[in-house]
């Protein structure tokens, strides 16, 4: 076998035969250790020199050689393919090898010259820059090169002087009467641009669009002497044809342009030479753009007309189409149409349309009722009983099929079974209804996704399509197979509508690929076929190195012959397209290469040549991926960071028994990854695996060496010397456990001595890391804290220069006083810590034993760091505990991994980084507590933990954090972002990043609102909106109002940008009607101590707004000078006998909660939320409510914990603010500062006196005040005979309690 083009990865751009189906012998292989790995020295690159550069043309050479055979008959399309094929070597004599793989390290360079030339070629897609300067380092500086006889490098490359394709025209002057100059201009630029970036896919696309709209536009002109309207005089007919060859050459074109260059043939097809090729077009089209309706129905109604033409008297055909214009042709044009278009070849186009569109349940039916109709036109020609049992059949695999126009059809067969099976008709359409009802019952379910993609269809909103396609398959997907509701054809169909809509889109391919094999992997359906759908994909997606993976994947899992996948990848790899962006797309083609190159080494038939391809192959591309790192990214260029292509050539050293080289390979590696514990790892594990398998099985090594593994104690100790390596106590802990296991005492001792030591360094290393990162936060506090002063002292020395005089001018005459200074400097606050991170510093423990106590736990991490808190509790299968500890910082969190598989009294547990478990979830309805976000989130996992932010500093917060058990659950739990709740509340669920907290935006935060205060009572929003407006566009005014609908004194201003809300600022201490206004910038105070709720507009029983509570607990007076000569007031008792004082009201509790708890016991005034307090006062209508609410929230747990208690307002403002502290301190107990309350203890229930009522003597309850006393029954009847209960006895004579005067109470 000539291996001369199978080892570089990216090859000679010389047109490639296709693949040969024929397997070419293979010699048995020798039992050998390779050759290669045994007599090389240095890089196979050595002592060859560098070829010619490629023709201009080569690379659209390469990608015409893909065939594309037909959908009717492939075996023409075959021929034709390999007519058209040049020879493999380009125009050479084919020579043969005299030694196996000997002429083909003689040809390598060359190749590797070839591929810098594709990727030149590829240039649109990255800067010119990037290739520049290529070197050729190797990545394993041990490679050893092949010992072979020296061969004259050859000085040129012959190259077939083929035809070049077609291609975008050369740049020229452009003119159209259809396109405007500056359409014109655009197509030059793309022409030259396309002359020099062949595979630039969207410039392309860009191009043919804009060639095809000149078209549609010259032809929308009507007709004129001039020939103007007539398609073949439009002037870039010929540009528009070679830009689609162009384009389809190398990408395929999608079902839209396909459809606009088939129409436009058939514009321009009069010969029938012409009808024919648009024929050959419709087979290309089918076939790249499977599934397509569209296709289908030009296609086969293209079929239809041909027919009609050459076949005008046919009466099948007749009212079945409009007719065809079929003048000019001849007799004998007409003969040889019946001949291409005969009725069987017609009807199976149609056939084919019916069965590729089958399950597309949107629109099959477009194909398949007018192929129905040919075939009842048909039934005069064929034997009348074979062909109504055909029909028949035809109608009731219809009817079983989900399809969007069921009732239609069930119609349709209703008039044929009538007409052919009259006799019949009752049983048969009951038959076919019982049949039918579960397909018609199928598209019922599917019905409002298709309502969903036909709306976003008609609002040319293709992001909402692609969502509801991407929603609709996980819908199809996530259908029971049990319950028989899975449909693998549906899925299938919707995977070919959404590639037909997005054809670009890698998501869409990636997952139908998927879908497939694992219907085969996992359910096993063999009979399913995969390899045309990558075809495809790869087509439509060349830049995706995952398609490409996955073809050369199943195609070595089909035993496809070598040629056959060497030519996959050589598709893969010959554009440049891969490493457009990054390595990662091209690194996957070269994994997937390379590991199929390695397995097929060691097949139980292969050869010493095969073996000898993979080394040599597998060398090159490792070669070929470092020089293209180094030429895209320069010297910061660290190589793969998990080594993929290198970890699969120590395998095949491995296998090839060649330890040595597979030694030196890994020890090429400690430069680039020496720094990674997970490297060193492997490489022990790899070292360790080779003594187990040599040490005693083989005797290769002396009896002294065979009993303990020298090279992995010296690989550990290496490693262990590395200053900077990212986790040292793993390794150490490695280390450790293997001396013991492997090595006598005096290497163990001298181990021991030497972890000792490094321990201690790294506890020195993890400290002084731990004090920069406290440093570096204590600097960025003072730069912040620097640059407000700054900003803060900027503004007051500009504001007070500006101000100083307007200040003397408006001195009121006689005022001496002076301005005294604040000579007292603000002392400068220390700079805080940064802020508790939660999310990096929280690990998961696992496998914990059952009833193992938080204090046995907190004992085991002591000495990894600070523990903040810990939750306990048991594991989903009850077999076990978990445990979720917040360490202090993230180097806690390190030190704590060291413990992962210790043993934990007996049982090792494992311990997992918390990173990704917490949700940051927003915008739900506002009455949403704890039970609320459990139950929402519950069926997606084990909830952990939810937190609500405390409201002492803004009580307008509405968020929380949900944690959960691992991060997939947390994943999983964000579908439920933007789902719509309530009121039209989108909520938003994101994974808890604070690194990633946005700027907030707004008028506030933009420097364009302005605050006023000292406004005269009597100004209103019209009065300020004319005073400010002279400075701009004001966009809102805004004056707060009391209860009783008049101005507080203050309010805001918006202006449309902050330059005219800066000169507005003039207005500063200038009068407004009696009083001189204050204005300054609105500043993002959040010191909100207290949320106001008016919850209704009616007035109380009186007139008169309740006093308002100042943040300090004092109350307003009674009357204000505005209003007490207008309004009647009520009594501060009257007002206070209705107003129910909450107490003990946790800080992450909302005004809206405590109005949704409050309005079951009557019609609400205002409810007012004080967490500086620990409390909130709710004032009601009438004394009634009042009195049932202290009643009825009097104990209420309105958190887990934590009971309500009502009181006096006196008692609410006593209350300090709760002081919240869940770190856990050194003795294990949570700390609490001084004067926190971590217990409310309940107050005395105050019952509000009822109106009409008498003071006077204790009557009790049940006792009337004044009776006969505690002890004197008072028994009437009601009338009937029955006891009235006033003693406080029930009939029974069991003493009432408090619950059952509260029930009595409370009862309507």
């Amino acid at each position: 076998m000539d291996i001369n083009s199978l080892l570089s990865p990216q090859e000679s751009p010389r047109e490639t035969p296709p693949p040969s189906s024929k397997v070419p012998a293979k010699k048995p292989r020798k039992p050998r250790t390779s050759k290669l790995a045994n007599t090389v020295n240095s890089s196979p690159l050595a002592n060859t020199s560098v070829p010619p550069s490629l023709p201009h043309n080569a690379i659209v050479q390469a990608q015409l050689s893909v065939p594309s055979p037909s959908v009717i008959s492939p075996a023409s399309a075959l021929r034709s393919s390999a007519a058209n094929t040049p020879p493999a070597d380009g125009g050479r004599a084919m020579r043969q090898p005299s030694t196996p793989g000997m002429d083909t390290l003689a040809d390598l360079a060359s190749m590797q010259h070839h591929q810098q030339t594709a990727r030149e070629n590829a240039g649109g897609l990255r800067s010119a820059e990037i290739y520049e300067n290529q070197s050729s380092a190797s990545v394993l500086p041990n490679l050893h090169p092949m010992s072979r006889p020296q061969v004259a490098a050859r000085a040129t490359i012959d190259h077939p002087k083929a035809d070049a394709p077609n291609r975008t025209p050369s740049p020229r002057r452009y003119s159209a009467s259809s396109l405007t100059e500056a359409e014109l201009e655009m197509v030059a630029r793309l022409v030259s641009y396309l002359a020099a970036n062949p595979f630039a896919y969207e410039s392309h696309v860009q191009l043919v669009k804009l060639l095809h709209q000149g078209l549609v536009s010259h032809m929308a002109a009507s007709s004129s002497p001039t020939g103007q309207g007539d398609p073949r005089t439009y002037d870039l007919l010929q540009d528009l044809q070679s830009a689609r060859e162009a384009m389809n050459a190398t990408f395929a074109l999608g079902e839209d342009l396909w459809m606009d260059w088939i129409e436009d043939r058939k514009l321009l097809a009069t010969t029938l030479d012409d009808k024919i090729t648009v024929i050959e077009s419709c087979q290309k089209a089918v076939e790249e753009e499977s599934g397509s309706t569209r296709l289908w129905l030009l296609y086969a109604e293209w079929m239809l007309s041909l027919y009609k033409i050459a076949n005008p008297q046919d009466q099948r055909i007749q009212g079945v189409m409009e007719s065809t214009n079929g003048q000019g042709w001849s007799d004998e044009d007409k003969l040889v149409a019946r001949e291409v278009c005969s009725w069987q070849q017609m009807l199976e186009v149609w056939r084919q349309g019916v069965r590729d569109t089958k399950w597309r349940i949107n629109d099959s039916h477009l194909l398949w009722d007018q192929y129905t109709e040919l075939l009842i036109a048909d039934l005069a020609n064929i034997p009348i009983g074979e062909g109504i049992r055909s029909i028949k059949e035809h109608y009731l695999d219809r009817l079983q099929t989900p399809h969007a126009t069921w009732d239609q059809t069930f119609q349709s067969f209703s008039n044929f079974v009538s007409r052919f099976y009259n006799a019949s008709y009752e049983d048969t359409m009951v038959a076919a209804n019982k049949q039918g009802s579960v397909s018609k019952s199928r598209y019922g379910q599917c019905e409002d996704w298709e309502v969903k993609l036909q709306r976003a269809k008609e609002n040319h909103d293709l992001d909402a399509e692609w969502r509801v396609f991407s929603e609709y398959i996980d819908w199809e997907a996530a259908q029971s197979r049990k319950k028989t509701t899975f449909s693998f054809e549906l899925i299938d169909a919707l995977y070919q509508r959404a590639t037909l809509r997005f054809p670009t889109d890698t998501n869409f391919w990636e997952g139908y690929v998927m879908f497939l094999n694992n219907e085969i992997a996992t359910h096993g359906r063999h009979d399913l076929v995969v390899q045309p759908v990558l075809e495809r994909a790869t087509r439509h997606c060349p830049w995706s190195g995952t398609l490409w993976s996955q073809q050369l994947l199943t195609a070595e899992s089909n035993s496809r012959p070598f040629p056959e996948i060497h030519h996959i990848k050589h598709k893969a790899t010959s554009t440049g397209l891969l490493d457009a962006g990054d390595m990662t797309e091209v690194l996957k083609v070269h994994t997937a290469w390379c590991g199929y190159l390695r397995r097929r080494a060691f097949y139980p038939d292969s050869t010493d040549e095969e073996m000898d391809v993979a080394e040599v192959g597998i060398r090159s591309a490792i070669e070929d991926m470092d020089t293209v790192g180094r030429a895209k990214y320069g010297e910061k260029y660290k190589g793969d960071t998990e080594y993929r292509l290198e970890r699969i050539y120590i395998k095949y050293l491995s296998q090839s028994r060649n330890w040595h080289g597979a030694r030196d390979a890994w020890k090429g590696l400690i430069a680039k990854h020496g720094d990674s514990y997970e490297f060193w790892l492997r490489y022990y594990m790899w070292e360790i695996s080779v003594y187990d398998g040599t040490a005693y099985r083989e005797g290769d090594l002396n009896s002294s060496q065979s009993t303990k593994p020298l090279e992995s104690t010296k690989i550990l100790r290496q490693a262990v010397k590395r200053p900077k390596l990212d986790w040292p106590e793993k390794i150490l802990e490695v280390y450790e456990c293997h001396c013991e296991d492997h090595e006598d005492v005096e290497e163990l001792q001298s181990a021991v001595l030497q972890i000792w030591k490094a321990r201690r360094t790294v506890k020195k290393r993890r400290e002084k890391e731990a004090a920069e990162v406290y440093e570096a936060a204590q600097n960025q506090g003072l730069q912040q804290q620097q640059s407000q002063q700054d900003t803060s002292m900027t503004e007051s020395v500009v504001n007070a220069g500006k101000r100083k005089r307007e200040d003397q001018d408006q001195r009121p005459e006689g005022d001496n006083k002076k301005v005294r200074a604040n000579e007292d400097a603000e002392p400068v606050a220390e700079p805080s810590l940064p802020k508790r991170d939660r999310e990096n510093s929280t690990v998961i423990v696992k496998n914990l034993p059952v009833g193992t106590s938080e204090t046995r736990v907190r004992q085991f991490f002591r000495d990894c760091g600070t523990i903040n808190s810990l939750k306990l509790g048991p594991d989903g299968d009850q077999q076990c505990m978990s445990a979720t500890i917040e360490f202090d910082s993230k180097e806690d969190v390190l030190t704590a991994q060291t413990k992962d598989m210790k043993s934990f009294d007996g049982t090792p547990i494992e311990i997992q980084v918390g990173t990704g478990l917490t949700l940051f979830v927003t915008n739900f309805p506002p009455t949403a507590d704890e039970d609320f976000i459990r139950q929402k989130f519950a069926k997606f996992g084990q909830v952990v933990d939810i937190r609500f932010p405390s409201l002492k500093g803004n009580t307008h917060r509405r968020f929380c954090y949900v944690q959960f058990k691992n991060s997939s659950q947390a994943n999983a739990a964000t579908e439920l972002d933007g789902e719509v709740l309530g009121d039209d509340l989108k909520m938003s669920v994101k994974i808890s990043d604070p690194g990633k907290k946005q700027e907030r935006i707004g008028p506030l935060y933009e420097g364009r609102e302005l605050h006023l205060s000292n406004i005269d009572w009597t100004a209103t929003e019209d009065d300020i909106r004319q005073v400010f407006s002279k400075y701009g566009k004001v966009e809102r005014v805004r004056l707060p109002k009391n209860m009783g609908g008049k101005s507080k004194g203050f309010g805001f201003v918006v202006f449309s940008s902050k330059d005219e809300a800066t000169a507005a600022l003039e207005l500063n201490l200038t009068k407004l009607k009696t009083r001189l206004l204050n204005v300054s910038l609105s500043t993002n105070d959040p010191a909100k101590r207290q949320a106001s709720t008016i919850t209704t507009s009616n007035s109380r029983s009186s007139t008169s707004p309740s006093p308002a509570l100042h943040t300090n607990g004092d109350v307003d007076d009674l009357a204000s000078p505005a209003s007490s000569t207008t309004e009647q007031r009520l009594s501060y008792n009257e007002i206070q006998s209705r107003t129910v004082a909450l107490l003990n009201v946790p800080d992450t509790v909302n005004d809206a909660r405590i109005t949704a708890l409050a309005e079951p016991y009557g019609p609400l005034v205002k409810v007012v939320l004080r967490p500086d307090h620990q409390g909130a006062t709710v004032e009601y209508k009438d004394v009634a409510s009042a009195g049932k609410a202290t009643l009825g929230i009097d104990g209420h747990e309105i958190a887990p914990g934590r009971k309500l208690g009502v009181g006096s307002v006196k008692e609410m403002l006593q209350q300090r603010e709760e002081m919240r502290h869940d770190r856990i301190g050194a003795n294990g107990t949570k700390k609490h500062s001084e004067g926190a309350m971590p217990f409310q203890v309940q107050p005395p229930i105050r019952r509000p006196n009822q109106p009409g009522a008498r003071r006077g003597g204790k009557g009790g309850l049940g006792v009337k005040k004044g009776g006969v006393g505690w002890s004197g029954p008072r028994v009437t009847t009601d009338g009937t005979g029955k006891e009235a209960e006033i003693n406080g006895t029930a009939p029974d004579g069991k003493a009432k309690s408090n619950d059952d005067f509260k029930a009595m109470f409370l009862k309507e």
